[in-house]
C-alpha cells in the first residue's frame, strides 16, 4: 500500500496483515471479475499498483501462466515480495508511484484499489498508469466514495462518529468522493469505453468480515481526533461498542470499480 503525507496506515503497522486479509475477502471477487473481462488471462502482462496483502498478484501469476509476468508495485512491498521468489513471472518494485516512473509499459491490464484516494496528485496517478497499457489495454481503479457510509437506523452518536471520522481524513489528504469521480478522472486521462459498479455492505457488528479493516483504521485516526477536541473519550468508547453488537448494522463506503481502456 502506498503512502503520502497524510496516509495513517501503512504495512508495518501492527496488524495490517489482518487487515489487508479483511479487505482481501471482501472485495478480491469483484477485482478478479473485472480483471477478466478486461483481458487478464494466459499470457497476458498485468500491473498491481499498491499491491497490498498480495493476493491479486498471486492470483494473477496463477491466471496469466509462465508466458505472462505479473509487476507488483508498493512504496512498502514487505507482503509481496515472498511471491517473487515462489512464482517466475512475478516482479516486485519497491516505488513511490507518485515520484517515481513505472517500471516498462505495454501492460495488457493495470490495476489500483484503495490506493489512490490517499495520495496526493491522484489524478496525474490515473493518467500515469493509462499511460503504462498497451494500446486497448485495459484499467481498473478501485476506491471508495463516502456517500453511503452510515447507520442502518436513524443513529445520531453513530452518524456524528461517522462525520467526524470523514472530515478528518479529509483534512489529511484523503478524497472521500473520489470514488464518484473516477469515471470523469479515467475519461480526462484519455481512457475509452469508460464504465462503473458500485458496491456497498451492509456490516453488523460483531459479525462482518471488514471489521478488522474498521477497527484498525478507527483506533489509528484515534489520538489524533481526541487530541484536536473532535471526539471525546466516552464516545470514542461508544464507538468500539458498536464494534462488538450484533444488532448494530450500518453500510460501507462505495467501493466504486472503474474501469476504461487506452484508446487502440
Amino acid at each position: 500500500m502506498q503512502t503520502s503525507p497524510g496516509y495513517m496506515l501503512s504495512n508495518a503497522d501492527q496488524g495490517e496483515r489482518r487487515r489487508l486479509a479483511a479487505i482481501e475477502a471482501a472485495y478480491d471477487p469483484g477485482s478478479r471479475r473485472h480483471l477478466t473481462a478486461l483481458g487478464v488471462g494466459h499470457g497476458a502482462r498485468v500491473l498491481i499498483a499498491g499491491a497490498g496483502g498480495g493476493s491479486l498478484v498471486r492470483w494473477a501469476a496463477e491466471t496469466v501462466g509462465l508466458t505472462g509476468e505479473v509487476v507488483a508495485v508498493d512504496i512498502d512491498p514487505r507482503f509481496v515480495e515472498p511471491l517473487a521468489a515462489q512464482y517466475p513471472n512475478v516482479r516486485v518494485f519497491r516505488q513511490d508511484i507518485v515520484t517515481e516512473d513505472l517500471p516498462g509499459g505495454g501492460y495488457d491490464a493495470a490495476h489500483a484499489r484503495l490506493l489512490l484516494g490517499h495520495l496526493p496528485r491522484r489524478e496525474e496517478v490515473v493518467a500515469k498508469l493509462g499511460a503504462a497499457l498497451r494500446p486497448g489495454g485495459g484499467l481498473l481503479v478501485e476506491d471508495f466514495d463516502f456517500g453511503s457510509y452510515g447507520p442502518a437506523e436513524a443513529n445520531e452518536a453513530a452518524a456524528k462518529a461517522i462525520a467526524t471520522v470523514a472530515a478528518f481524513v479529509r483534512s489529511i489528504g484523503f478524497d472521500t468522493s473520489f470514488g464518484r469521480r473516477l469515471p470523469g478522472v479515467m475519461r480526462r486521462a484519455g481512457l475509452v469505453d469508460v464504465d462503473a459498479e458500485g458496491l456497498v455492505l451492509t456490516l453488523r457488528g460483531a459479525t462482518f468480515p471488514l471489521e478488522p479493516m474498521y477497527r484498525q483504521t478507527f483506533d489509528k485516526l484515534l489520538p489524533a481526533l481526541i487530541a484536536a477536541g473532535q471526539m471525546t473519550e466516552q464516545e470514542a468508547a461508544d464507538v468500539h461498542a458498536r464494534f462488538d453488537d450484533p444488532e448494530h448494522d450500518m453500510c460501507t463506503q462505495t467501493l466504486m470499480s472503474v474501469w476504461g481502456r487506452r484508446p487502440a
